[in-house]
């Protein structure tokens, strides 16, 4: 790999000496200058041709925002911000993000030098990442595992005719604490016998198997108990009918294979979560279900929206455009750390028609209001009965991180999926990793719409690129045709069924 040049603008010498060090400890990173304000920054940027610049917020002269307003008109380079956690750095650098930075990194507080050791690893990744950027459309337009826990370990039943998918998905039960394979089979007729005999708590069923596959295996189990089922198959390319029936059946929980050439450890951070919460899930095996619930009183769509690297400034050109009487709730999931998501916030509501704010435990969702999920918190969609009128809502919590982060997008698609159901219009925009890909898996199994940010129009087209490929997405568009495909689906959903 050919070292990357970096460009440090910073009016401490110290920090620009601490974040130095950090950069150059890397053999793919070189510092090749420093800047001490904005306007030497502008001028070094234009001499030294670096690949990527970290850019100080607060700089005397010229600050962080008319710098990076600067360069990216003049020289556009990918940008990443320093800011200090407060309400005010939060909010300049929002406004820098919106000037065309393409990610940021908080200041350490405190003891500084010992502080900035322990956010190194995090600033080489976000230096690394930030040079894959697509800057010029910008212009124009390892794994958290959840702590032991104390409860008796859940019991899981696999089915799968795959030995290698058997094999490996045990391995990734068996390493954890609070789970264990208490029995295998390798089709629905062999499941439903051994079923009878170890009880489990959890089963999870492949689709597509000789003899009996999962869905009749799912119809047979569940008449005679209620026992968690969550559906895992590869079969996302086409119209998932076999899945679809098996969760009209009564599986709780859809989980998409990993493609072919993709690790099956991808999907082992939200397989593990699933599990987790499977024994706990209640589940009508009723298809009547829908009919019990006064419709008149709760919202009856919603549009779910995960984005990482490059999202702010993707949102405030995707919100703007959303009707104030779109027919739907919004949630919006931003990788983004405490404060800042609540100047993101404060920026998309002065930007758009709709009303856009911070979510807070308990919100309700209501039909043109925006929620995003505050930093460090993950964000579920919960349903309730409040005083005889079905309400929903959302829920906030500090459960592990998921792929690394808090809030993350998985958690708050997958709950959507559970409640809306076939409701729901998921889209994933730009982003490093995979967040969310999974999960979009469930809310098209359960008939709601996707959508995946191409790859000309995304900033950083990962998360986007692992939903493409996991075969859950029903449409790869520009960012600027989202806003009214995703109208145009919610203005055609209607109870039983969803304009095709």
């Amino acid at each position: 790999m050919v070292s990357l040049k970096v460009l440090i603008v910073d009016d401490s010498a110290f920090m620009r000496k601490i974040i130095s060090d950090i950069l150059n400890q890397d053999r793919n990173l070189t510092v090749v200058g420093t800047a001490k304000n904005g306007i030497d920054a502008i001028k070094k940027t234009q001499s030294l041709h670096p690949d990527v610049i970290t850019m100080d917020v607060e700089m005397p002269e010229m600050n962080g925002i008319e710098a990076v307003t600067h360069i990216m008109k003049e020289h556009p380079t990918p940008i990443v911000m320093v800011s200090a956690l407060t309400s005010q750095g939060a909010k300049t650098t929002i406004d820098s993000l919106h000037a065309g930075a393409i990610d940021f990194i908080c200041k350490p507080a405190g003891s500084i030098s010992l502080n900035m050791k322990e956010i190194g690893t995090e600033l080489v990744r976000k230096v690394k990442t930030a040079s894959t950027a697509n800057v010029r459309y910008a212009q124009k337009t390892k794994m958290t595992m959840p702590p032991p826990s104390s409860r008796s370990a859940i019991n899981v039943f696999l089915v799968d005719d795959s030995p290698f998918f058997l094999k490996k998905i045990s391995q990734i039960i068996s390493s954890q604490t609070d789970m264990k394979i208490i029995g295998t089979a390798h089709d629905g007729g062999e499941a439903i016998q051994k079923i009878q005999q170890v009880h489990p708590d959890v089963v999870l069923m492949d689709i597509n198997m000789p003899s009996m596959n999962g869905v009749t295996a799912t119809q047979q189990i569940l008449q005679k108990q209620s026992l968690p089922i969550i559906v895992i198959s590869g079969e996302t390319n086409h119209n998932m009918k076999d899945i679809k029936k098996a969760l009209d059946a009564g599986a709780i929980d859809f989980i998409p294979k990993p493609a072919e050439h993709t690790s099956i450890h991808t999907m082992s951070d939200l397989l593990l979560e699933k599990v987790r919460k499977a024994p706990k899930t209640k589940k009508h095996f009723s298809k009547s279900k829908d009919n019990t619930i006064p419709l008149a009183s709760m919202v009856e769509n919603l549009l779910v929206i995960g984005s990482s690297t490059g999202g702010p400034q993707t949102l405030t050109k995707l919100i703007p455009h959303l009707p104030r009487d779109i027919n739907a709730g919004i949630l919006i999931v931003q990788h983004m750390p405490p404060v800042f998501t609540k100047s993101l916030a404060e920026r998309l509501d002065s930007l758009s028609k709709i009303e856009v704010r911070e979510a807070k435990n308990g919100d309700e969702i209501k039909n043109g209001v925006g929620l995003i999920a505050p930093g460090d918190y993950h964000m579920t969609v919960e349903e309730k009965n409040v005083l005889g009128k079905q309400k929903r809502f959302v829920s906030l919590n500090k459960e592990p991180k998921l792929h690394g982060v808090r809030p993350a997008v998985d958690v708050t698609f997958s709950t959507a999926a559970d409640i809306f159901q076939k409701k729901v219009v998921a889209v994933l925009l730009t982003g490093m990793g995979r967040d969310g890909a999974q999960s979009m898996g469930a809310i098209k199994a359960k008939g709601g719409r996707t959508i995946a940010q191409d790859e000309q129009t995304s900033i950083i087209f990962g998360m986007p690129k692992a939903a493409v490929e996991l075969g859950v997405v029903d449409k790869v568009l520009p960012l600027q045709n989202i806003a009214s495909q995703s109208t145009l689906w919610l203005k055609r959903k209607r109870i039983g069924g969803i304009a095709r």
